[in-house]
């Protein structure tokens, strides 16, 4: 996937800067943005022969992270922009334990202690936004796509694999010109993600999946407009 963002970044870069030449308004911009995400996590252990469920382990959890992005926008009318969205950085859930036994090692964790999280990478987000004549007011519409990697630490010393997943954005803003091309925006965006699914490759597998994945995200940007 990572080729594919420089891919579409090189040439979302490219298009902006033709754009000034056809009277197109193309803009940068960086974001601060709080995000909360939840989604429900179903552990199915399968028998001997990896022919059948034996027990079926289901969980609900959120999360809330503080991270940056960065975003390339064009300006195509008055009224509709195509946009470009990246987080730069790893968004990681909460560390999940289990098989903790009385036996601790030296750094105080359990001898047999299983822990797992995942990891969000290249979070990015292809959008339309849309001005309504409302001062400032505008709405997104737009298609996010997310690498899901598992991080893990088995006492059995199995690993998991890692998958990506997608979904839908939509979400209303505010855009407050300032001066000189800069201009502030808030917005609130939510989305929903497709399920993922992984397992350890044993004959006896376990098998991880998450379904039912949907986030919210309050974000403020600084905008420079060209």
């Amino acid at each position: 996937m990572k080729k594919l963002i420089i891919a579409i970044t090189s040439a979302f870069m490219l298009f902006a800067t033709s754009a000034m030449s056809m009277d197109l308004r193309p803009a940068v911009g960086i974001s601060g943005n709080m995000g909360v995400y939840a989604a429900t996590g179903i552990e199915d252990n399968y028998n001997d022969a990896g022919t059948a469920i034996d027990e079926t382990t289901k969980e609900y959890g959120a999360f809330a992270t503080e991270y940056a992005s960065i975003f390339l926008e064009v300006g195509l009318n008055d009224v509709v922009s195509l946009g470009l969205d990246y987080v730069p950085q790893t968004l990681e859930t909460p560390k999940n334990k289990s098989n903790e036994g009385p036996n601790t090692k030296t750094d105080g964790s359990a001898a047999n202690e299983n822990t797992v999280e995942a990891h969000f990478e290249d979070l990015t987000t292809l959008y339309a936004k849309f001005n309504i004549p409302l001062g400032g007011t505008y709405l997104k519409f737009g298609y996010t796509q997310a690498e899901v990697i598992s991080v893990e630490n088995m006492s059995s010393g199995n690993s998991y694999g890692n998958d990506t997943t997608s979904g839908y954005t939509v979400g209303l803003g505010y855009d407050h010109e300032v001066s000189n091309g800069f201009s502030i925006r808030a917005e609130l965006t939510g989305s929903d993600f497709s399920d993922v699914k992984t397992n350890n490759g044993q004959t006896n597998k376990t098998e991880i999946k998450v379904k039912d994945m949907i986030g919210a995200r309050g974000t403020i940007s600084l905008v420079k407009s060209f």
